[in-house]
């Protein structure tokens, strides 16, 4: 799991993995030739599975739009999900969500978030979970609700880390890589093994 990269993409070591995640801001201030560079990057690593969300900085680009035709290397999700596969028949479902700044009045797009779901990407941290005292209460909330193994973000630079929230059992990342301002990737790429389910309708020994 990797964020915040913001054109120094290729500044970060990024491990081997069976998904790579990438929490949004990966532009600096949505420069179009930072996508580009970054998609053709992600097209360099092996993961076989790449998920990317959007950032402040790219959720009003002139290009935000059309993110996933510059993302050709990735799944780009925005309000939408997509599940992951693995020979063994093991799958993991992850949605991604738009990029919003921490509300505490309801968020109807956190309602479009399906119960059930393995990984919830958003880039801005749930309140109270690597979040520097910024992160966001309605998003919490609905974190308590769906209750997913893991939640990706990024966003609060200086919050990078991992925890676990103890009443629901779900991992909280802070990816960010960026850890001096925008140019300093100071921070290494997060890793978390998760199991995944079997497909259902399937038999099993």
């Amino acid at each position: 799991m990797i964020s915040d990269t913001h054109g120094k993409h290729r500044d970060v070591k990024v491990p081997g993995g069976d998904v790579l995640i990438h929490a949004g801001d990966f532009t600096r201030f949505g420069k179009e030739s930072d996508v580009v560079d970054f998609n053709a990057w992600l097209g360099e690593l092996p993961h076989k599975h790449k998920v990317v969300v959007e950032g402040n900085h790219e959720s009003n680009a002139e290009w935000a739009g059309r993110a996933s035709t510059y993302l050709t290397n990735a799944t780009f999700l925005r309000q939408s999900s997509t599940t992951v596969s693995e020979p063994n028949g093991k799958s993991l479902s992850v949605f991604g969500t738009k990029f919003f700044w921490p509300m505490e009045t309801p968020n109807p797009y956190y309602s479009q978030i399906p119960k059930g779901i393995d990984i919830l990407v958003a880039h801005g941290p749930a309140k109270g979970f690597v979040d520097g005292k910024l992160g966001c209460t309605m998003l919490l909330e609905a974190v308590r609700q769906i209750k997913p193994k893991l939640v990706v973000s990024g966003h609060i630079h200086e919050a990078h880390g991992v925890t676990v929230c103890p009443d629901v059992g779900t991992i909280f990342v802070n990816a960010a890589n960026a850890r001096r301002g925008h140019g300093h990737m100071g921070w290494a790429a997060e890793v978390v093994e998760l199991e995944g389910v079997e497909p259902k309708g399937r038999d099993h020994p």
